[in-house]
């Protein structure tokens, strides 16, 4: 029995509001287009990107890491921010009527798991499909 290929691939980007289009584009070119996890992936990642920049020193002329490992039928992908959030991310409990707070159930909804760890002065924010 041949075990499936997996691959590895990071990106980094500036902590820049058009970075998360440019990740999108770049997932797209990494999974292909014809990869079964594509659309949750680019989704899950984008959101994990938006806060990235919303909370943490990434979108004050920060960076952030992007890194995929993937197979023909899985993807874990890892969105390593700057550091220094007021709080560790968690699923937010949003009113009906909130604009924002939805990124992690979105992500918790659709990923098989998910979770953070410490990296260095940032965090990693992770999920796998």
């Amino acid at each position: 029995m041949t075990a499936p290929t997996t691959r590895f691939d990071a990106l980094l980007l500036p902590g820049m509001d058009r970075a998360v289009g440019h990740a999108r584009r770049w997932l797209r070119d990494v999974l292909s287009r014809e990869h079964p996890c594509l659309d949750d992936a680019a989704l899950c990642m984008s959101e994990l990107l938006t806060n990235a920049l919303r909370y943490t020193e990434s979108g004050r002329a920060g960076q952030i890491r992007v890194e995929v490992t993937h197979s023909a039928r899985a993807v874990r992908i890892e969105v390593i921010d700057d550091g220094r959030a007021a709080t560790t991310p968690h699923v937010a409990a949003a009113g009906e009527l909130d604009v924002t707070g939805r990124g992690l159930r979105i992500v918790a909804s659709i990923a098989r798991d998910w979770g953070t760890e410490l990296r260095g002065k940032g965090r990693a924010v992770w999920f796998e499909l």
